[in-house]
């Protein structure tokens, strides 16, 4: 009997200490669940539906205007600088390495400059982006995969994506109010962001500043996820079939070193920092050791 009084005094101390954390979790469920509707719905998913009609709706632009106008030499150096701008400190180290993998440490300066950065590349909000990139690494090449060429095939080089993001993987954003304000302004950002260049250069101004640089980081960007997931060699045996290609690892500022990102996400430097091989050169893993803390 008094082992039994014991045991059953012992539970209830267990569950009254426990009622107060339960309550607590449940109540930030509800509000995680709550500003998840608010944010997301019809929102981003919106915004993907659309994405590829604007991929290819920019490129042919992209070609039209390059066939028919004569430009200077200065001005495609400047569309390339600012591809390496969303590139490189926006998709690379903003969206990628930092929100959506926390894989380093900087000021609130520098994760809104590079977030800013990624903005420009037409492919979705930091919320969406990171909520989409986070399910590639969950389910990579399988079934749930936003963006696999083994699940997919070749259909993923254009940006349809099908896709919700998870509002578990994106809880660390949705209560940031630059995030949300990028998130639920994210087309009337692009469209002031063209404006902006129409009214100080006109069509050319506009075409090399905001249109062919963000052709030029779509198609990398798709072309890249493709390659990554098909050709290349391996460091690491992981569970998918991600792959390390040097001339992606060129063009995309270090993400090419791609199984030994997924071998090891947590780390900053895709490159020699992971797998100790010299020539696996990552630049953007440079450009954040300059910024980190």
């Amino acid at each position: 009997m008094a082992v039994r009084q014991n045991l059953t005094s012992r539970i209830k101390q267990i569950v009254s200490f426990n009622l107060p954390c339960a309550g607590f979790l449940f109540a930030k469920i509800n509000t995680i669940m709550a500003q998840y509707k608010r944010i997301i719905t019809n929102v981003f998913a919106s915004n993907t539906e659309f994405l590829p009609y604007i991929q290819i709706a920019a490129t042919v632009l992209t070609v039209l205007f390059a066939l028919i106008y004569e430009q200077s030499a200065m001005l495609w150096l400047l569309s390339i600088l600012m591809y390496v701008g969303i590139g490189c400190f926006g998709i690379s180290i903003g969206y990628h390495r930092l929100l959506t993998h926390k894989s380093f440490k900087t000021t609130k300066f520098w994760e809104r400059f590079c977030t800013l950065w990624g903005v420009l590349a037409f492919t979705g909000s930091s919320i969406g982006w990171v909520g989409m990139h986070r399910d590639h690494h969950k389910y990579s090449d399988k079934p749930g995969d936003p963006h696999s060429p083994v699940t997919r095939g070749p259909g993923m080089l254009l940006a349809a994506y099908d896709y919700t993001p998870d509002k578990w993987k994106i809880r660390h954003l949705i209560f940031d109010k630059f995030h949300v304000f990028i998130h639920t302004w994210y087309f009337g950002l692009l469209l002031a962001w063209l404006a902006l260049w129409l009214v100080l250069g006109g069509i050319t101004t506009v075409m090399h500043v905001v249109i062919i640089p963000a052709v030029i980081s779509v198609w990398i960007s798709t072309t890249s996820n493709y390659m990554n997931h098909m050709w290349g060699y391996r460091n690491f045996t992981t569970t998918d079939n991600s792959r390390n290609l040097w001339i992606n690892a060129i063009f995309t500022f270090g993400e090419g070193w791609h199984n030994n990102h997924h071998a090891r996400p947590g780390n900053y430097d895709f490159g020699s920092g992971t797998s100790g091989k010299w020539w696996e050169f990552d630049p953007a893993a440079r450009i954040i050791e300059l910024i980190r803390h």
